[in-house]
């Protein structure tokens, strides 16, 4: 008998306190899981777009650096020109012209073609698309890279030619306002693309007016490295760019966009 109940004693189930612990331990468990599947989710999604964001940014600087690399240069035009666009008292530099012809330039010692010439921007219709645009047809020669209102009003009509042949390089290009703040109804005339560039050279073109003009003596040029020889000397050409790469939705882009800078350096010679 004695032995019967101590197996029954042996036997009984958890009390409610302890019935109550072990639920509260429980819901403690799943609760800092759940917490932790969040984060780790978060985390993940935050990464990821910082992935893309970085390869959309490593393809399209590396097509910019790669074109003037191989891009042509003269006197007349030093391999790229960067070509701003005036949107009420902003001056935008958005356009980037690299002289980059398909097979051999026409006339490598003067001015190129236009359908020589790259151009990199956002387009006009859609400006989270940075693109390359061509116009292999039009046969004419630039204008001269000091005439910056004929510049302006030729790489607007191409960019918005049915003919000119156009590549996306990336579609996540974060866009701004000309004005007030962003919003998913504002139109796409009212919107620019976050990209900049800026040309840098050495001598100048201001310099080499100056020289050509008889104002300013060869030696005093300012050659990089003091490179200059009797009969020519070398000309350095930077070419820097800035964008700003979308990492999700364009809604949180003020807060998402990632800046990524690239820089690319041509070098030739000028004749003395």
């Amino acid at each position: 008998m004695f032995q019967q109940q101590s197996i029954r004693a042996r036997r009984r189930g958890l009390s409610l306190t302890e019935l109550l612990v072990a639920s509260t331990i429980m819901v403690m468990i799943a609760s800092g899981m759940a917490s932790l599947a969040m984060t780790v989710h978060s985390v993940n999604g935050f990464t990821q777009g910082r992935i893309v964001a970085a390869q959309h940014a490593r393809v399209a600087l590396g097509r910019i650096e790669y074109t003037i690399d191989h891009g042509v240069a003269s006197e007349q035009f030093p391999v790229c020109l960067v070509v701003t666009e005036q949107a009420g008292a902003q001056e935008l530099p958005q356009s980037l012209v690299v002289w980059r012809p398909e097979t051999t330039a026409v006339d490598p010692n003067g001015l190129p073609r236009v359908n020589e010439l790259l151009i990199y921007a956002p387009d006009p219709t859609q400006p989270t698309k940075l693109t390359e645009f061509r116009a292999a047809s039009n046969a004419s020669v630039v204008p001269a890279t000091s005439d910056t209102a004929s510049w302006r009003t030729l790489i607007e009509s191409l960019k918005t030619s049915a003919t000119t042949d156009k590549v996306v390089i990336t579609d996540r290009l974060r866009t701004a306002p000309l004005s007030g703040q962003w919003t998913a109804a504002l139109p796409a005339s009212q919107l620019r693309g976050v990209i900049r560039f800026n040309r840098i050279m050495a001598p100048s073109a201001g310099q080499w007016s100056q020289y050509k003009a008889g104002t300013r003596t060869w030696t005093a040029l300012a050659w990089p490295l003091d490179s200059y020889r009797l009969s020519s000397g070398t000309r350095a050409v930077t070419c820097q760019t800035e964008l700003q790469i979308v990492c999700g939705d364009m809604a949180s882009a003020t807060t998402t966009a990632v800046p990524f800078f690239g820089s690319a350096l041509r070098t030739y010679e000028l004749a003395r």
